[in-house]
């Protein structure tokens, strides 16, 4: 599928009605051009995609990529931008559309709506935009400003949606957010499920890494690993560990039943962290390495080593290639004779691609939970750890 030239340019409409105009805009869309069948638009919506945003330099792509997963996903969208740093309480609005031809060359048109708030109109924010919900279809909200969580206008929003999407890239066990950011999740889960694109690009890991155990007489070593080294591309500029390595972590500990004994920093960028599982212990070391092309933080390699009954190491490595992929390269040895080797080549993990797996997923997921909440265990212990040392 490609996308068409969007049949509605962005346009301004009074707040009040929007409604009207978009009745307006499929009305006229609907008319065939010249009486040509051909020409005809089809107006689909299976979801509500409700984005919010304070960053104006991010509007255009965000609209970018609300576009592309229209293709997968027809929706409604609407882009909220809050203007925090204007004092004088406007709202303004604007629609257009969407356009992409399906498989059946038939062009399938989306609509987007956006709507500016600044001063105290940011506060009725939810109360503006719930009108505009499309009913009885799912409502997903991308919240990207991570520090306004805590605030009412934020709340507002949770009995209205679905399922909340938010994204601790950038966050490092540093970062006063990514507790805050956990301890949230954890306790406002009851009213509304909430998912981390930071989650959803470990899925590929998880899956892989899964995968390396899956043959009948490789399964026990699970229960017998010792070591666990997790890579991340290094980022100078930042300080910390990546909430994404202790993300998976958390996965590791929450499905293999570790419970986590102390945890500390080797040094800025590297952690050492201790885990109890059963009748024996096991060690997991996050550590920094040059990023070989691959974007700041983003975990490059795996290593899982069980010492009994004999040695055995376990890993998923990712390479960018010279095209658009990334190459992931799971490996098994026993004993040091290869058992298992191949490279497979996955697309890059855009904000678009995550996305439009995001709303293909309903209600709450345990196990992002589950890790979250061994990844706040891990955080405070380090904290621990800074303030004691």
């Amino acid at each position: 599928m490609g996308i068409v030239e969007d049949i509605e340019r962005r346009r301004p409409v009074d707040v009040a009605a929007i409604e009207r105009e978009l009745t307006e805009l499929w009305k006229a869309a609907a008319e065939a051009k010249d009486g040509a069948a051909t020409d005809a638009v089809m107006r689909v919506c299976l979801l509500n995609l409700l984005v919010f945003i304070t960053d104006e330099a991010r509007l255009g792509e965000v609209s970018e990529v609300v576009a592309k997963v229209t293709e997968s996903a027809p929706c409604r969208a609407i882009i909220m931008h809050a203007d925090l740093s204007r004092t004088a309480t406007e709202t303004h609005a604007w629609i257009a559309s969407h356009c992409h031809l399906d498989d059946q060359m038939r062009q399938v048109c989306c609509e987007e709506i956006r709507v500016a708030a600044s001063g105290s109109a940011i506060r009725y924010l939810a109360r503006t935009v719930a009108p505009l919900i499309a009913p009885d279809l799912p409502v997903f909200l991308w919240w990207q400003d991570l520090q306004t969580l805590q605030e009412k206008y934020f709340l507002d929003f949770l009995p209205e949606v679905d399922r909340v999407i938010v994204d601790s890239r950038q966050l490092t066990h540093r970062d006063a957010q990514a507790p805050q950011l956990a301890r949230f999740v954890l306790e406002a889960r009851q009213r509304a499920a909430f998912s981390d694109l930071n989650w959803t690009r470990l899925t590929r890991w998880r899956d892989l890494i899964a995968g390396l155990f899956d043959a009948p007489d490789l399964t026990h070593y699970l229960h017998q690993l010792t070591r666990v080294t997790i890579l991340y591309a290094k980022d100078e500029e930042a300080s910390g560990i990546p909430l994404q390595a202790l993300l998976l972590t958390g996965f590791f500990a929450a499905q293999l039943g570790w419970t986590l004994k102390d945890a500390y920093e080797v040094s800025r960028h590297q952690a050492e962290l201790r885990f109890r599982a059963r009748q024996r212990r096991v060690t997991v070391t996050i550590e920094p390495q040059e990023s070989q092309g691959l974007p700041q933080r983003q975990l490059t390699e795996v290593i899982l080593l069980a010492e009994r009954p004999e040695m055995a190491r376990f890993s998923v490595t990712c390479h960018p290639s010279e095209g658009a992929d990334w190459l992931y390269t799971p490996a098994v040895e026993i004993s040091g004779g290869v058992r298992y080797h191949t490279t497979i080549a996955l697309p890059q993990l855009t904000e678009a691609r995550l996305m439009s797996r995001e709303v293909e997923i309903f209600g709450r997921s345990k196990p992002y939970e589950r890790a979250l909440r061994v990844a706040l265990d891990i955080i405070t212990e380090l904290e621990l750890d800074a303030q004691f040392n």
